[in-house]
């Protein structure tokens, strides 16, 4: 069995109390189905007139998306990838002075991190992105602008804006990719959807699903394919965490694929949430508000893979 896994400054922030609390909400696919795992966000290609996604060309595109919300605040965000490298980060993380002897990217042992210094996260609705043109490795220039597609989905989040002044980027979100070599100690991941999963594939050429109630006991109950019903089981994975838009733009963003592989390529897609410690065993976040808020981490990466 293979298996690919889901996973604007606009003046400065408000003066609050120290016990307010920022959240940090994520989602995103690990891709396993190639030699070395990635975590997605979005796969490149384009969108034709009957919602399936048609690639480019031959290529994962890697990462998740995060988030954030609360009271206005400034501080540094910190991403490691454990045992891994980045392949794309947006913004690109900049020194802030080229006097500044700290290195935004950098590696330490097998790890690689990422630090994002004076974002500004405020309530202001603008948005100057340099788009995917901020990779730091990529085969071609057809890849930059690959999965542009779907940023307008997760731009529909009422999240607070990012803005990376060092950067020139002010944007909803903020997204990187990265790759994922530890993921599970077996070879094989059909051990890691205990709960409930999904199992997508095509009848009389039409998308159809299968919840999976009890996958030690091959259980299924059909599940008529709606957005709303798929909705509602992604929420439930995300133990209701996330808000609407937020899931929305996850099934927005991986429904054409699932489609495109069920109904044109005739696999069988299985999709299902990864444990807390998968997650974290693929990366972890940081952030620090200068205002010393609390900050509360919400994590939801998905598998989904051929079987």
């Amino acid at each position: 069995m293979v298996l690919m896994i889901l996973l604007t400054l606009a003046g400065s922030p408000v003066t609050a109390t120290s016990d307010e609390t920022v959240f940090v909400h994520e989602w995103g696919v690990v891709s396993i189905d190639e030699v070395i795992p990635m975590a997605q966000g979005a796969q490149q290609g384009y969108l034709d007139e009957h919602g399936m996604l048609l690639p480019y060309y031959p290529m994962i595109v890697d990462a998740p998306v995060l988030w954030f919300h609360g009271p206005e605040f400034t501080g540094t965000l910190t991403v490691e990838v454990q045992n891994g490298y980045f392949s794309l980060l947006i913004p690109l993380p900049v020194s802030e002075s080229i006097d500044d002897e700290s290195i935004p990217v950098f590696s330490e042992g097998d790890n690689y991190t990422a630090v994002w210094k004076d974002l500004v996260f405020t309530d202001a609705a603008s948005i100057n992105s340099d788009r995917p043109s901020d990779r730091i490795s990529a085969p071609g220039d057809s890849a930059e602008d690959g999965f542009e597609w779907a940023m307008p989905f997760w731009r529909e989040v009422p999240a607070l804006t990012v803005t990376y002044e060092a950067g020139n980027f002010a944007d909803r979100f903020i997204y990187y990719e990265c790759s994922a070599s530890n993921l599970f100690d077996q070879r094989e991941p059909s051990e890691s959807y205990q709960r409930r999963s999904l199992v997508f594939h095509e009848e009389e050429g039409e998308l159809k699903a299968d919840l999976v109630v009890d996958p030690g006991n091959r259980i299924r109950i059909e599940l008529a394919v709606s957005d709303e019903g798929i909705l509602e089981v992604l929420s439930e994975w995300g133990n209701d965490n996330f808000l609407e838009e937020e899931i929305e733009a996850l099934w927005k963003t991986w429904k054409p694929s699932i489609m495109t592989r069920c109904i044109q390529d005739e696999e069988v897609i299985v999709l299902f949430p990864l444990t807390d410690q998968q997650v974290e065993s693929i990366s972890t976040i940081d952030l620090h508000t200068d205002q010393g808020y609390t900050v509360q981490y919400y994590r939801l990466f998905l598998g989904m893979g051929s079987v």
